[in-house]
């Protein structure tokens, strides 16, 4: 007994020596002193008087922190005339005002009213090491929920996995200025011999049974610190694992039920045969007659898309027949042909394990993957709905369809990529407002800055933003307490 205890005790402080690293590495990725600066007025003289009094202000009070501007500028009452900007410090700030460059000083002219926001989750396909590293270390809410999936994964990870998204080492560095974005094409496009070797990390982060909880944690703490901003979403939409991320957020999972389900899932899913998922440029009645014996639609993600699954050698076919014929399709970087027959072997014990989950009426709407439409509380407390929705096509561009009645809905992406943006637009929702949360994986831009002008925006549009949430150690250097869309997979 008394060794045992003693491997215990051993155990515990290794994963907290190697926990404490984690944090030390994402913390300093994400203390950079990033501030959002909001202006406003009831006219447009008013708003330009108010820029100049800021910039003057900025020149003259050499002493007064930065922070501390900001935050008595988001006390001051809102009026539909709105300025934003995102600096990094006072010099930043001073110089962006001055040079009124419009990518970064924004500006709304008669914001009217408040505009409700939907919740976009995205599932895999944009996943990369490093991904929200920034937020990690300066968004405390991000961080605390991020921590706290990992706990609840960890007995079904058989690792830390803040060990595996934020590895020593991992992640670009980030531009000196939000405004000095702009892609990293030499990695984008596969030209940088260090970015284009093998790596372990990304490797380990992309098998299927770790990308899936990896991404609905990110995507779960990205939705919880905008709720802690006050934007809680009107409605929520998933694209496939997105889904899961969608259901508990309107309460139909609970948290510790949800990640074990989808690590679950994840799991049946590794144990399969690989297969292969190959984007189409055609409407799903035209794809089906293409398809042969072997592959299914797996997902309908626009009018005109669709994704094809199945055997490798099945989707190489028709890769190469399309190719044949001058028609370019997008094989995606996939382990498995999700959401098709080969799904059907794991379909028994994925039922088997969802008898002993928790599943409740939805308290906030959602559109299904499953139906396209709005998901009905029989439905969603239905076992077998889910698993319908692990082997049926996911119906996005039909739900999608479902938010265009209102045009001042903001569609907010909550999780890596802007794929279902792109989606989105693609479905026809001109009207709406389209944001992202977090940077794609080559942008040069810091997380933090990024999310900041995603909330700016917001704020912008009219979306109802509660300030009191900007918690005042976001961006001041506070320690923590404990780092091009296309087809969709899963």
């Amino acid at each position: 007994v008394a060794r045992a205890r003693l491997v215990a005790h051993q155990h515990m402080a290794e994963a907290g020596a190697q926990q404490r690293v984690v944090e030390r590495q994402a913390g300093a990725a994400g203390r950079e002193g990033w501030e959002l600066l909001v202006l406003s007025a009831p006219d447009e003289p008013g708003l330009d008087a108010a820029t100049a009094r800021l910039a003057a202000e900025l020149e003259s009070d050499a002493g007064r922190p930065l922070p501390e501007v900001a935050r008595e500028l988001r006390a001051a009452p809102a009026h539909a005339f709105r300025r934003v900007l995102v600096a990094r410090d006072r010099e930043d700030a001073l110089g962006a005002l001055r040079a009124r460059d419009p990518r970064r000083v924004l500006t709304a002219r008669e914001v009217k009213g408040e505009r409700p926001v939907v919740f976009l989750f995205p599932g895999l396909g944009e996943q990369y090491v490093g991904m929200a590293r920034g937020l990690y270390g300066a968004e405390p809410v991000f961080r605390a929920e991020i921590d706290r999936c990992a706990e609840i994964l960890r007995p079904h990870l058989g690792a830390d996995l803040r060990e595996i998204l934020y590895p020593p080492g991992s992640g670009p560095a980030p531009a000196p200025a939000p405004a000095a974005t702009g892609f990293d094409l030499r990695r984008m496009l596969g030209r940088d011999a260090a970015a284009a070797a093998p790596d372990p990390a990304t490797e380990r982060l992309n098998r299927t049974e770790v990308a899936q909880p990896a991404v609905f944690a990110v995507d779960y703490a990205l939705a919880r610190l905008f709720e802690g901003w006050g934007l809680h979403p009107r409605a929520v939409i998933g694209h496939s694992l997105g889904e899961y991320v969608a259901a508990c957020v309107a309460g139909i999972l609970p948290l510790e039920d949800a990640l074990a389900l989808v690590a679950e899932r994840a799991r049946l899913i590794a144990e399969l045969p690989g297969g292969a998922m190959l984007g189409l440029p055609f409407p799903e009645a035209e794809a089906r007659p293409l398809l042969g014996p072997e592959l299914d639609i797996a997902a309908v993600n626009s009018p005109t898309t669709c994704v094809a699954a199945g055997p490798t050698d099945a989707v190489a076919a028709l890769e190469a027949r399309l190719a044949a014929e001058g028609q370019v399709a997008r094989r995606l970087q996939t382990t498995h042909a999700f959401h098709s027959r080969m799904m059907e072997p794991v379909i028994p014990r994925f039922r088997e394990r969802l008898a002993s989950v928790r599943l409740a009426r939805p308290r906030i709407p959602l559109v299904s993957n499953v139906t396209g439409s709005w998901i009905r509380a029989e439905e969603a407390t239905d076992p077998e709905y889910w698993v319908r929705h692990l082997r049926g096509t996911v119906r996005f561009a039909e739900g999608v369809l479902e938010l265009a009645g209102d045009p001042d809905t903001v569609l907010l992406e909550v999780g890596p990529g802007q794929t279902l943006g792109g989606f989105a637009r693609q479905s026809g929702l001109i009207r709406q407002v389209v944001l992202p949360s977090v940077r794609f994986r080559y942008d040069r831009q810091s997380d933090e800055a990024f999310l900041l002008s995603t909330l700016g925006k917001l704020w912008l549009t009219g979306a109802s933003v509660k300030w009191a949430g900007r918690l005042s150690t976001v961006g001041s250097g506070v320690s923590p307490a404990g780092a091009g869309g296309g087809p969709r997979a899963e």
